[in-house]
């Protein structure tokens, strides 16, 4: 009987695999073009004036930022949705500037209603006890106290409540304001909740409140609305839903190395749920400021993951901005961001990829070493500490290059760096050979293309042997997108490409030597110093040849 338990044991964990195995992988959704961008904020003033001089405060220092979050407190009572008319006294012209910048504004929320409430001079929200009477809150209309004060959570579960919901965002959300920053409160209404629909645990009970936000803001903004959103958070564990979260932040973390450190182990277990844009709060959010140092590794682990977050209360206009440092700070926190700025379509390409096929844009991650792949061509190691040697190991699937200086590895290279010898304006990036990477380029800041690349589309090429990408084009800023395969052939010298619609690409050929002849490209020339052949070609479909 033993030896036959035994065997039934081992049946059943073999079935029980199988079925793991056999289930549907939950697949994140795409996120829109611009979301990969440089996102700012601040969480000190909380006024109309105070974002506008942020963003103008970057945009004057020709850092690119794509999006701010207009953080609490910006209405009247938490989640009433009615503006301040004393800290934003003209909300929609503070829209339609940033817009007009081609920055997106989002809005901070919880779905919480309160009672009474820290940092509001209106405690109560107005309709508080007409949503008990209703029934449209969880645990029979019993407050609890939250971050932000006493009050009650909407059941996200009640189809009626998520009308009312709804209909009180559309005050809102209006022309300019492309998503929504969904802040957790729910976790502080108890382990277990009683909904519409019977009892729930708190973990079950998550995902109805962020996948009906994530509802709400695509129907309304189809291609561009966006969620943030905690996936794996060390606050309450599993949030959202992964194949309903535009852009992952895990959330307040302290901007010293602890902090930084912190974050890395969030993001990298985010990834490996399968959550598939994964975003960094540049700086943290609370507790220690960022010093110069600390600010910049972080600034630099944030341009290799899907989205940079900077913003917070622990010295929004001070330790947060690369100015308040030094012309240095400046200088490289601009080079980061730009860099970020120009891999967008090769991000927005990863992620569609993990959105029709499941996964994420960070692979291979690694706790110990604090590295990970992004998408599958580059890799990075994050600096955490101010002293030390620290040593890692390339990626033992393909051979590498520094990405900055072009100096080839072998596959699986162990690479150690002393931290106080290493230049702060180094970081240690690789890219895959044989990679093929999709950018956009619109200045000379990373010394990758200058000026003239403006309005093209970059291809940047590693050469090895026989490389085919096929590449998921963004249209526009938001989730459409066109397929391009791209095929290259070294020994035939051949770069092919095929697409439905014509555009300018500029293919950088690395680590190649001058031909005698090109035939079918536009114009091409060759930068004998870093070995990199440059051919422009407008088309939709065509074939060069190189002799």
């Amino acid at each position: 009987m033993k030896n036959n338990s035994s065997v039934l044991v081992l049946v059943c964990c073999f079935w029980l695999l199988a079925g793991q195995l056999s289930a549907e992988v939950k697949k994140p959704p795409i996120t829109p073009r611009w979301a990969f961008g440089h996102i700012v904020w601040e969480d000190s003033l909380n006024t109309q004036q105070a974002a506008l001089k942020l963003v103008e405060g970057y945009q004057q220092r020709n850092i690119p930022v794509s999006g701010i979050i207009i953080d609490s407190p910006w209405s009247t009572a938490y989640n009433n949705f009615n503006w301040n008319p004393e800290r934003y006294p003209d909300p929609q012209a503070m829209i339609k500037t940033l817009n007009g910048s081609q920055v997106r504004t989002i809005l901070w929320l919880t779905g919480c209603i309160n009672l009474t409430a820290k940092d509001m001079k209106q405690q109560k929200h107005e309709l508080y006890d007409w949503v008990i009477e209703k029934r449209y809150v969880i645990n029979q209309g019993k407050p609890s106290t939250w971050w932000k004060g006493n009050g009650l959570h909407l059941d996200f579960t009640n189809p009626e409540a998520v009308t009312w919901w709804n209909a009180q965002l559309d005050k809102v959300f209006t022309d300019g304001i492309y998503g929504w920053k969904t802040d957790q409160g729910e976790i502080y209404f108890g382990d277990t909740v009683e909904t519409s629909i019977g009892k729930l645990t708190n973990e079950q009970f998550r995902p109805y409140y962020y996948n009906s936000m994530f509802e709400y803001t695509t129907a309304k903004n189809q291609h561009a609305g966006i969620i943030i959103g905690r996936p794996f958070s060390h606050q309450g564990g599993i949030e959202a839903d992964v194949t309903e979260l535009s852009l992952g932040w895990c959330g307040d973390f302290a901007g010293n190395w602890a902090g930084l450190r912190h974050q890395i182990t969030n993001i990298y277990k985010s990834a490996e749920l399968g959550y598939g844009a994964l975003a960094c709060e540049v700086a943290g959010f609370w507790r220690e400021r960022s010093s110069k140092t600390e600010l910049i590794r972080y600034c630099q682990f944030g341009a290799m993951t899907a989205s940079m977050i900077n913003g917070g209360e622990n010295g929004a206009f001070t330790n947060h901005l690369p100015w308040y440092h030094d012309a240095e700070t400046e200088r490289i926190y601009r080079y980061y961001t730009t860099l970020h700025q120009e891999l967008i379509p090769y991000l927005f390409s990863t992620v569609v990829d993990a959105h029709l096929n499941g996964g994420s844009l960070i692979r291979q991650v690694s706790c110990e070493q604090e590295s990970h792949r992004l998408g599958s061509n580059l890799f990075t190691k994050a600096i955490t500490s101010y002293e030390g040697q620290v040593t890692f190991s390339l990626p033992a699937d393909a051979d590498w290059f520094d990405f900055k200086t072009g100096m080839p590895y072998a596959k699986g290279t162990a690479v150690t760096i002393d931290i106080p010898s290493y230049p702060l304006d180094e970081y240690p990036v690789f890219v895959r050979a044989g990679a093929v990477i999709p950018m956009d380029i619109n200045s000379s800041v990373t010394g990758i293309g200058d000026e003239t690349f403006k309005g093209s589309q970059t291809i940047l090429i590693y050469l090895c042997g026989q490389t085919s990408y096929l590449y998921h084009k963004p249209l526009g800023e938001g989730t459409a997108y066109e397929d391009v395969s791209i095929t290259l052939d070294e020994k035939a010298g051949t770069v092919m490409l095929d697409s439905s619609n014509s555009d300018t690409y500029i293919f950088l050929l690395k680590n190649q030597s001058k031909p005698l002849s090109v035939t079918g490209a536009d114009s091409w020339t060759y930068n004998a110093a870093t070995h990199t052949l440059q051919l422009r070609k407008t088309g939709s479909q065509f074939i060069i040849t190189l002799k």
